[in-house]
């Protein structure tokens, strides 16, 4: 049953590849790690913007009430009546009216920092409430990634052990041969023939070679098209 053994030897070889390909295609939280430390950033750096919107808040309002006071007193000064000089009046009116510009002026962007604070904090909260969508989204892929992994790393070792037990029972040079042809073959070195027809490249074999593949379980024969290992398989 030499050929046989090759074939199932084919076959766990197959379930191997496939179970390490699936072991490496695992999601090991690299995206979601990526979408946090994003997240991260983007409330450190609302966390710096609101925190300088508020200095320049306190700037501003201290700055107004400074200019306030001044403004207050010197409309005192104005309608103490101790000023008799008209153009020195008119010169204390001209720069309480700048004052009072000042002071709208101030106010203004004052408004508008608070327009940007109130944004910014809707923005903080919003992305508070992604990097924690984020952190969850990372304890699950983590925990889907630890029982994937042990589960195929499992599985690989079982099909390990099958596919060395195997190999012992199989000619080293017939193994050398099958080991080539799974290499330049795309990992198929065995197939069935189906009705007739190589199961690797779909080139019918000959009856003469079938019949002697199906009369001789040690025969090792290959496919004409591909150079595949042919095996026919019991019906049923």
């Amino acid at each position: 049953m030499t050929i046989m053994r090759l074939y199932a030897l084919q076959q766990v070889d197959a379930a191997l590849a496939a179970a390490v390909a699936h072991r490496r295609r695992l999601n090991d939280g690299t995206p979601q790690r990526e979408a946090l430390a994003a997240a991260e950033a983007r409330l450190e750096e609302l966390s710096k913007a609101i925190t300088a919107a508020r200095a320049r808040q306190r700037t501003l309002e201290l700055e107004t009430q400074s200019v306030r006071t001044k403004r207050a007193r010197l409309e005192v000064d104005m309608y103490s009546g101790r000023i008799n000089n008209p153009k020195e009046l008119a010169a204390m009116q001209s720069d309480a009216a700048a004052l009072g510009r000042h002071i709208g002026h101030l106010e203004d962007e004052t408004l508008g920092l608070l327009e940007q604070l109130e944004v910014l904090e809707t923005q903080r909260r919003e992305t508070q409430a992604e990097l924690e969508e984020a952190q969850a989204a990372l304890a699950r892929t983590l925990e889907e990634f630890a029982r994937a992994s042990a589960s195929l790393d499992q599985e690989i070792a079982e099909l390990t052990a099958r596919r060395q037990a195997l190999a012992a029972d199989i000619d080293e040079v017939l193994l050398r041969r099958y080991e080539r042809l799974r290499e330049n073959k795309g990992g198929i070195a065995v197939v069935a023939v189906r009705q007739g027809v190589c199961g690797g490249c779909h080139v019918i074999v000959p009856q003469r070679l079938r019949s002697r593949l199906e009369r001789d379980a040690d025969l090792v024969a290959a496919c004409d098209g591909c150079g595949r290992l042919l095996v026919v398989l019991p019906e049923g």
